[in-house]
């Protein structure tokens, strides 16, 4: 009997845990077919994936959970579901004094960027230990987002990969 009411008091403590809202399917609809995985790359270099069952209609102000374009992200995380990219840069005091600010010059610059297109070149990456001798790798986030900018759901297609300079 005691070994009921204390299972009961678990399951109950457990439902109230705030899991709600949160994907644990599988979502297969990026698959990132370049750079290979932890492979060594030059700069620039290209990050190519493929897509399925998502309709690439860029930002056209829908809020459809299949369609829309794509976002990445370099070393960093990714934004929240529902939020855009813009929200990432929010606290940066010198982009909120411009009214202008942030564009998509100022996203990429932070290694931010939007596409409508499979494959995204990067052009450059800072070196984060410019003295050091040491490996050099860094991440790309690839993330769906819906046609007003907000990403979709938690699903995040990474692909990390080392720099030769």
């Amino acid at each position: 009997m005691v070994a009921r009411i204390s299972l009961l008091i678990v399951f109950a403590v457990l439902g109230g845990c705030g899991l709600q809202g949160l994907n644990f399917l599988q979502d297969d609809r990026v698959t990132i077919t370049s750079p290979a995985e932890r492979s060594e790359v030059e700069l620039p270099v290209t990050v190519a994936w493929t897509v399925e069952n998502f309709e690439v209609v860029g930002r056209d102000g829908s809020r459809r959970e299949d369609a829309g374009y794509f976002g990445l992200i370099l070393d960093r995380p990714p934004p929240p579901p529902g939020r855009t990219q813009e929200w990432l840069v929010r606290d940066d005091l010198a982009c909120n004094r411009d009214p202008e600010c942030p564009n998509e010059e100022y996203l990429a610059q932070q290694g931010i960027y939007s596409t409508q297109e499979t494959a995204l070149t990067i052009e450059r990456i800072p070196d984060p230990n410019p003295r050091l001798d040491r490996r050099e790798f860094h991440q790309v986030t690839v993330v769906l987002l819906n046609g007003r900018g907000e990403r979709i759901g938690e699903s995040a297609f990474i692909v990390e990969f080392e720099v030769k300079r």
